[in-house]
């Protein structure tokens, strides 16, 4: 009796499939918002400042529930799930390396709360499936689910969090809502406060579902290829094959336009930066 007592004290708290409704805390120690499903206008209207080609509009619809990280990924979430920092990133790593790579300590701003970059398309995938493996193992998500980039659709979707405005937080931006490069806000005069790298994550005010940082800090890689005009319709992913990959949100580095819900921008999926990071979804996995 005592032998049988024993096991069920090592069973996880939480067995199955993780609920896509509510919030989840998992092994790597970040919080993943519930983002439901539901129907998007994605893309820009044509009357919208800084509007770009490649962002013409389409209906989609997102079918499933799923659960987004609040914040991008953190240098010390990496550390957790990677067995690794930011320095040994950047050392141990071949491949292009992004503008300012000589400025890493000062631009990159060390810290376990900051947000990881230098971080390639493939380093983010491996994040992924290493997260997915141990969470399984713990019993905290279910064998049918899995972690993973954002589809482009599923990224705008949660960033505007059921606004239709050029920012979550409506039409206008400015560096005390955001970090990008404060002396050009959008749809102000006054000018703002330039950092010069990133700020910790959860620094500035969350959307309406509870995500923080989606203008601004660092560009978020998508799993889609890039192409220059948006898919409509249901769950789209973008194209089957191309030779960049999306990226997301914004930057401490640039101006508040490229911070625009409906921004898109692209980087070649070896690429690394001072100023490319990521965020996880939790999905049922295919």
């Amino acid at each position: 009796m005592k032998a049988a007592f024993a096991a069920l004290l090592v069973l996880p708290l939480h067995a199955g499939p993780a609920p896509l409704d509510k919030p989840l805390s998992n092994s790597a120690g970040m919080t993943l918002q519930p983002i439901p499903a539901g129907t998007f206008t994605m893309g820009s209207p044509e009357d919208e400042k800084g509007r770009r080609k490649d962002e013409a509009q389409v209906e989609v619809r997102i079918t499933e529930p799923f659960l987004m990280a609040e914040t991008e990924i953190t240098q010390a979430q990496w550390q957790t799930v990677m067995k690794s920092g930011l320095e040994e990133q950047i050392a141990g790593k071949k491949g292009p390396i992004g503008r300012g790579a000589n400025l890493v300590l000062e631009a990159s701003a060390v810290g376990d709360n900051h947000p990881m970059c230098f971080v390639n398309w493939s380093d983010a995938i491996a994040f992924c499936e290493t997260l997915t493996r141990t969470d399984r193992e713990a019993g905290l998500i279910g064998e049918d689910q899995a972690y993973a980039l954002p589809t482009e659709a599923q990224w705008e979707y949660a960033c505007r969090a059921g606004t239709t405005t050029v920012f979550t937080f409506g039409d206008t931006l400015s560096a005390e809502q955001a970090n990008f490069y404060g002396p050009k806000p959008y749809g102000l005069d006054t000018e703002g406060v330039y950092r010069e790298k990133t700020t910790e994550v959860k620094n500035f005010k969350a959307n309406a579902w509870g995500l923080y940082d989606v203008h601004g800090n660092v560009y978020e890689w998508c799993a889609d290829w890039f192409d220059d005009t948006l898919d409509g319709g249901d769950d789209p992913s973008g194209p089957a094959k191309g030779e960049a990959r999306v990226i997301r949100g914004g930057t401490w580095n640039r101006v508040a336009t490229s911070c625009r819900s409906a921004y898109r921008y692209s980087a070649g999926p070896e690429s690394r930066s001072y100023n490319i990071g990521f965020r996880v979804v939790l999905v049922q996995s295919q």
